[in-house]
């Protein structure tokens, strides 16, 4: 059952902020690992990159990094940086939800 995303209007921040945290518990949830975010800066004067990753627990001594999307903010594709980082965490649950659709990566 595909669950329905908040409808948001590029200026409702906390919205954004609101969905976004709503968005990471969820993912936690449904796939049973945590969601780790890193901040660095792009080759881009004044651009940021943000990579998000979902990571399980592994047996072993390191935990497993199970999916990955890396974005940068600002882009012309979203307009403020709640926006940006609800949109790492959408797309980081299309990247979960295809992975254990298709385990051996065919669709």
């Amino acid at each position: 059952m595909a669950k329905s995303k908040p409808s948001l209007h590029s200026n409702d921040k906390e919205g954004f902020i609101r969905a976004f945290t709503e968005e990471w518990v969820e993912l936690q949830v449904e796939y049973q690992g945590y969601v780790k975010f890193d901040l660095a800066t792009s080759s881009r004067r004044g651009v940021m990159r943000f990579t998000c990753s979902f990571v399980r627990a592994a047996d072993g001594p390191e935990d497993e990094v199970v999916a990955l999307y890396s974005c940068e903010y600002p882009t012309a594709a979203v307009q403020s940086l709640e926006a940006c980082l609800f949109r790492c965490l959408i797309q980081l649950g299309r990247i979960l939800q295809a992975r254990y659709a298709y385990p051996l990566g065919k669709a």
